[in-house]
């Protein structure tokens, strides 16, 4: 992520691979999604839960169902892709599990929810 962003047209999608380790044994139904930002030297916002900022109530946690209980062991580690995907009138997310499993892509194309413009 790059401010400002002098690109023309302004492309907001983005990509992420994510590493998790389990500390417990479990079953993964999905994950949560939380927003922190650093806006300035030592100034954040956050809705975090270990550093949520007072009286935020702009943005909001955000879950990502999947489509397959995942069984997960102590100690084990997961892989999660996450896209942030854009067309003139719509913003998605789409994700997909990788490991310890492959799933398939969830919310192709803002399918099943995405945010209007």
């Amino acid at each position: 992520f790059i401010h400002p962003n002098f690109s023309i047209p302004i492309d907001n999608s983005r990509y992420d691979e994510v590493e998790f380790t389990i500390p417990t044994t479990g079953t993964m139904h999905g994950l949560a999604g939380f927003f922190e930002a650093k806006l300035y030297k030592d100034i954040s916002i956050s809705i975090e839960p270990n550093t949520h900022s007072k009286n935020l109530i702009s943005w909001f946690p955000m879950f990502f169902p999947i489509r397959e209980p995942v069984t997960l062991a102590a100690n084990s580690k997961i892989k999660v892709n996450f896209w942030r995907c854009c067309s003139s009138s719509q913003v998605w997310y789409e994700w997909t599990v990788i490991e310890p499993t492959t799933l398939p892509i969830h919310n192709p194309t803002g399918r099943s929810f995405s945010i209007g413009k």
